[in-house]
């Protein structure tokens, strides 16, 4: 390889910069300003990003195989044809890199091996700069992705070309996604430090297109007077996730959270996929080693809790209703009794909240107490049924609301956790003024949060890597 002639460039090209840096910085101690140190700053950047573009065309160009005329793969013989420019994108800005073409035959696919051997077939990007791509996309829309983009490099790129690298991240992601376990399982698995394994679901509804739902039409909030509406139509993401815990100590009343995972879907019937993947999750998990508990725990969805009684695995989980969940059904038991801001009524619900946690036999005085209060209520009246239906509820979910037992074990009782995620993985991404959503659009995005969320980002790139290098 020949290096002298970029060095002498390099070495010209800095002999013609630097002095004029220099002078602009200031001769003297006495000549420094912020002004001068940040043109200083802006100078010698431009300096560098000119070199790295040099640098890297006439590197790779070397590399290209001048020499040979023919390539064969087993019994193909790929013949040169002619070189073929190709715009990629740096850390240093945009470059062109000619690039040898070999084809079999007229007419047929051909290749061009620079693209191959350096994993940058059908990429615009360069894997550092699609990497920072995708990891803004996860945090921000594409044109405000584009807007920082512009400030790190000398240049940004296109809103489109943004777009494109989601597809491509976000289609890996969800094609792929026993692949992407595999990697993480063998480079991030989930702490080891705790004994006792939670899996919660939940759903937070989200903007999409009319287009998927075309049975309905409602405004969209992005609508100008008279003009063509657009229609969307808000429908549940599902969100799950799976953490471990440590057991209380004496500084933690409640057992405190080492790790966890966050997985999203789309709107689909029932969370099915969300409820596979998430089991199957659960499953791993429990072959590679034991836990002292495995728990299943979610607010009060009927239609949640009926998928956990027929899946065989969460059949058998310890179920615990969430606790706060279970506090605001008392709460409007209490205001159905009581009465609105009432004292009585509230330090009523202060202490069967109280007794609830604390006491072996908790849920059956609560219920006794809401029994004896709803023949206080006349017959038929709203208020009556209102105390009702908590009743039910809670004897419905008896089992599940032993929340003394549950504590006294070192549970977590409160289903926080995915609560939390379906605002930082949904809400605070997905649900951003004017946004509309398609399935696949939404899942791409989904994916690459969760990820970002679960801190494991990292291991998650490196499988997407694996893709054009493995």
């Amino acid at each position: 390889m020949r290096t002298d002639p970029i060095l002498r460039h390099t070495k010209q090209l800095l002999d013609q910069r630097l002095p004029v840096l220099a002078q602009n910085l200031g001769s003297r101690h006495e000549d420094l300003s912020p002004s001068s140190f940040r043109g200083f700053l802006s100078g010698l950047k431009e300096v560098l990003d000119e070199i790295g573009r040099h640098v890297f065309v006439q590197l790779l160009e070397q590399l290209d195989d001048h020499d040979s005329m023919s390539l064969r793969e087993g019994d193909r013989v790929f013949h040169f044809k002619e070189t073929y420019d190709k715009k990629w994108f740096t850390p240093f800005g945009r470059v062109v890199v000619g690039r040898r073409y070999y084809q079999q035959g007229k007419g047929d696919r051909g290749r061009f091996p620079l693209d191959e051997h350096i994993g940058m077939k059908s990429r615009y990007f360069t894997p550092d700069v699609e990497e920072q791509v995708a990891f803004g996309a996860a945090l921000m829309p594409a044109h405000e992705v584009r807007q920082l983009v512009a400030k790190i490099l000398p240049e940004s790129p296109s809103v489109k070309a943004i777009q494109r690298v989601i597809e491509d991240v976000g289609d890996f992601a969800e094609e792929q996604e026993e692949v992407v376990e595999a990697a993480i399982r063998q480079h991030a698995p989930l702490s080891k430090d705790g004994d006792v394994l939670v899996a919660s679901i939940d759903g937070t509804h989200a903007p999409l297109r009319n287009s998927e739902f075309p049975d309905k039409t409602t405004p969209s909030a992005d609508d100008d007077d008279d003009k063509k509406k657009k229609p969307v139509r808000w429908k549940e993401v599902g969100v799950a996730t799976v953490s471990i815990y440590q057991p209380t100590d004496a500084d933690h009343e409640v057992p405190t959270r080492v790790d966890h995972r966050i997985l999203g879907r789309m709107p689909e019937p029932r969370m099915k996929r969300l409820f596979d993947r998430q089991t199957q999750l659960l499953m791993d998990l429990t072959a590679e080693r034991t836990f002292r508990d495995v728990v299943f725990l979610c607010d009060g969805s009927r239609t949640i809790w009926r998928r956990a009684e027929e899946d065989p695995f969460l059949s058998t989980a310890t179920q615990i209703l969430d606790f706060f969940h279970a506090a605001e059904h008392l709460a409007k038991a209490r205001d159905a009794v009581f009465g609105d801001k009432n004292l009585p009524g509230q330090r009523w619900f202060n202490k069967y909240r109280e007794i609830l946690q604390t006491d072996t036999f908790g849920l059956a005085k609560v219920i006794r107490s809401l029994r004896y209060y709803r023949t206080q209520l006349r017959n038929g009246s709203k208020r009556r049924k209102i105390v009702g239906r908590v009743i039910a509820h809670f004897t419905r979910n008896r089992e599940r609301m032993r929340y003394f037992d549950f504590l006294c074990r070192g549970l977590p009782i409160g289903s926080g956790p995915v609560e939390a995620a379906c605002k930082t993985l949904v809400g605070a991404r997905l649900k951003r003024s004017g946004m509309r959503w398609t399935q696949p659009g939404g899942q791409r995005i989904l994916h690459l949060r969760a990820h970002y969320l679960s801190n494991r980002w990292d291991t998650f790139w490196s499988a997407y890597e694996m893709r054009h290098t493995g």
